[in-house]
């Protein structure tokens, strides 16, 4: 056996050939899930912004039409046409591009979280399954066990030696078990729904169960990855890049901006002057345009937001981090807790076992004491229902720790 690995669970039934693992199940989840479809398709278009932002400023067209004409030396200006473009200074454009690639980057990281709270909600929702049949397994067993003490009674009491009041006492009993098991029933529609709905079957479609679920007993790996690698950091540590690189392009958008253009007009040649000489000559002329951002206040303030924002996100990290190292130190309290409780239920089984031999024997001589007969008959069935809701609590704790293991894509 693997030294770093443990059983949590092995169940008991036989299984069924259909039997379906919880993997299989979120495997299932993870591929139907149009909330992940969703956020994939959100990254996909939150890239396009940065090819948005990339281009130079259209370029301008302007003309202007002399109803009452400008009177030149050459002539009148009867109309005038001009084209200008605005050039953005050097690394501007590749700024933009650079902070609206960030900020989507932070939305690709999404789909990992969401997989992750996904495999968890499967996880507990199958745990719960698991541990209505056994708990359903258990009641089965005190029916059992209640027909026998039923016969038992019955027989005392035509040989004289016992009460009709302890065949009535087990028929009460049985009839709360039978009730207990309905209750059961109805208690695995629930997870059983969920479980369908996450996947993507028929809501009523039953669950065969199978599993068994491994954890690492070496927690480092989880930590590990609860500290540095967990998808909500790189969400995080995107939207720090992008807050960066939101501060870089403050600097370049306040640099000046520069134009250049070229205007034309046409002048209408003038008839006093027939000799002039140029006389009706069209006018051209390069023109040059430059923009100084005196106010930089708004630069200054937007630089200041994005500061006071990384340290928000870093202070968020922060906080994930122990609360995450909370979740795992929890996980593994619970499943030493779960050990020392079944240790506890073994101990108590083997004592409750030697008793039983006597008052058996007791009871069938004499018929005397059935009532404390029953109440330890059914003791020690319960102590198969703690048994189970310590396992239940152990493959909850796994669930936890599964939250934290390393993805693989």
């Amino acid at each position: 056996m693997n030294k770093y690995t443990i059983l949590i669970l092995g169940l008991c039934w036989h299984l069924s050939v259909h039997a379906q693992s919880v993997d299989h199940f979120i495997d299932l989840a993870i591929k139907h899930n149009p909330g992940l479809e969703a956020l994939r398709l959100g990254y996909e278009s939150a890239k396009e912004q940065s090819n948005q932002v990339g281009d130079y400023p259209d370029p301008k067209v302007s003309l202007g039409i002399g109803i009452l004409p400008v009177e030149t030396r050459l002539g009148a200006q009867r109309f005038k046409v001009g084209v200008s473009q605005a050039i953005p200074w050097k690394g501007l454009l590749d700024a933009r591009k650079d902070t609206k690639f960030l900020q989507a980057q932070s939305l690709s990281y999404k789909d990992d979280v969401k997989e992750i709270d996904i495999a968890y909600a499967i996880r507990t929702a199958y745990n719960s399954l698991v541990f209505i049949e056994e708990s359903n397994e258990v009641i089965e067993r005190k029916i059992d066990l209640l027909d026998v003490l039923s016969e038992i009674a019955q027989s005392t009491v035509r040989s004289g030696k016992g009460k009709l009041s302890n065949v009535l006492l087990v028929q009460r009993n049985k009839d709360a078990m039978e009730s207990d098991l309905m209750l059961l029933e109805k208690k695995k529609e629930g997870p059983t729904i969920m479980i369908n709905r996450w996947t993507g079957r028929p809501l009523d479609q039953s669950i065969e169960m199978s599993e068994s679920i491994e954890v690492s007993e070496d927690l480092e790996q989880y930590i590990d990855f609860a500290q540095k690698d967990h998808p909500e950091f790189k969400i995080l540590e995107s939207q720090i890049a992008a807050s960066e690189k939101s501060v870089e392009l403050t600097f370049l958008e306040a640099k000046p901006k520069v134009g250049i253009g070229l205007d034309y007009a046409w002048i209408d040649g003038r008839n006093d002057v027939p000799n002039l000489s140029g006389n009706g000559r069209d006018i051209l002329m390069p023109m040059g345009s430059i923009s100084i951002p005196l106010h930089k206040d708004r630069f200054e303030a937007k630089r200041l937001e994005e500061k006071i924002k990384q340290e928000s996100l870093n202070a968020l990290k922060e906080e994930k981090q122990e609360f995450y190292l909370s979740e795992i130190a929890a996980a593994k309290s619970q499943r030493e807790l779960a050990e020392l409780e079944i240790k506890k239920v073994e101990q108590l089984k083997s004592i409750t076992k030697e008793t039983l031999e006597l008052m058996r024997s007791e009871y069938s001589a004499e018929g005397t004491r059935f009532e404390e007969l029953l109440r330890l008959e059914m003791e020690l069935i319960d102590y198969d229902m703690l048994v189970a809701m310590s396992r239940y609590n152990q493959l909850n704790s796994a669930a936890t720790l599964l939250k934290f293991q390393p993805q693989q894509k």
